[in-house]
């Protein structure tokens, strides 16, 4: 386990970090999510009073900044979108599908965010399509679940979706069909397609050089796969696909050495499974990290066909999670419940005398 965390990396280096970059718009947005984790737990920043009615020992609980951004508190947001991910999914196999572009486009999402609305349409419209066409004759509908990614283990832009798509296929009257075939290479050229399309209506002319080059370099398509992961079940699906939803793109466990203007972080390459370690000036690291901050309402998660929201066939099938199930492990997910299960220590009760506090009032 590091003892190195971002929040210290922020901490010690932000404002040289806005002082080298005085001449780089930085987005609001950035200063908003960097405060927050900044000051996360500060009991200057506001705190939760309780007192012991035993021994009148008193205890302040900091708020948290509960920011996607911050490690300590996005694993909670992650926790509670693989839960809302998992509530609507219904219980079959899926099927892990991940769309990818060419490293040449990378840029244009990087610079304009908008863009990333139009790789969740382009990843979604291949598969329907597809499906659509295949099924021309019978009014079948596929369920679709799609999650943005916008790195990779090295922390490059690499924005790339996702997706888990139910082995199954529903019937407007009811009727439910296994659908195993998927045409990888079909999927490839139509996702590319779409996408050159869909870039081209909103860059406009100054892109037709570029779209050339990638229908002529990329003649199959870009790359669209399985990754050879098998999960036991949905539910571990799920939490793969949804561990960095809304987080730092890297895990504090990986960051080998930090010395106070020097990170290093650890990775293992998909290209050839070995162990690499970088290491950066600490203000190109945190310069690396918000490249991946998307705006506060940007949705992460985005759903297609039966998992639409109240889309009528959705309530034909059987559930994962039936309802007091999802009851239950919502409320694991709340602080006194998360401290108690992995701690064995209820936070509300007194260090000194063990007794269950009152709340006495918040302080802002």
């Amino acid at each position: 386990m590091s003892n190195y965390t971002i929040k210290q990396i922020f901490q010690d280096n932000w404002n040289d970090f806005v002082l080298k970059n005085n001449d780089v718009v930085i987005r609001p947005i950035v200063f908003e999510e960097v405060n927050k984790i900044i000051n996360c737990g500060n009991p200057d920043f506001g705190y939760a009073l309780y007192i012991c009615d035993h021994c009148h020992k008193t205890l302040k609980v900091p708020f948290r900044c509960k920011s996607r951004f911050c490690n300590t508190c996005g694993v909670k947001y992650a926790q509670d979108r693989a839960l809302s991910m998992a509530k609507k999914s219904i219980r079959c196999q899926h099927r892990h599908i991940v769309f990818t572009m060419s490293d040449k486009l990378w840029f244009y999402f990087q610079k304009y965010r908008f863009l990333l609305n139009g790789l969740f349409e382009a990843a979604s419209q291949a598969i329907l399509s597809w499906f659509y066409e295949l099924n021309k004759s019978q009014n079948f509908t596929p369920g679709i679940m799609c999650t943005l990614h916008t790195f990779g283990r090295d922390l490059k832009w690499n924005p790339h979706i996702h997706i888990l798509i139910a082995e199954l296929k529903l019937g407007t009257n009811g009727s439910c069909v296994p659908w195993m075939f998927f045409d990888y290479d079909a999927l490839s050229k139509r996702f590319q397609n779409i996408l050159l399309k869909l870039l081209s209506k909103a860059l406009g002319k100054s892109f037709s050089k570029k779209k050339s080059f990638l229908y002529s370099n990329f003649p199959n398509g870009f790359y669209v796969y399985a990754e050879p992961k098998e999960f036991k079940d949905i539910k571990s699906g799920v939490e793969y696909v949804t561990r960095y939803c809304g987080r730092v793109p890297i895990s504090e466990n990986r960051i080998v050495n930090y010395d106070g203007s020097t990170v290093t972080f650890s990775y293992i390459a998909h290209q050839d499974n070995k162990y690499h370690e970088v290491s950066l000036d600490a203000s190109q690291f945190i310069m690396i990290l918000l490249r991946h901050l998307l705006p506060s309402q940007f949705k992460i998660i985005r759903y297609y066909g039966f998992y639409r929201k109240k889309h009528s066939l959705h309530t034909k099938m059987i559930p994962l999670i039936k309802q007091h199930c999802r009851n239950f492990r919502k409320s694991l997910l709340y602080h006194q419940a998360n401290i108690l299960l992995n701690f064995n220590r209820d936070p509300y009760n007194c260090p000194k005398c063990d007794t269950k506090m009152d709340f006495v009032l918040y302080i802002n």
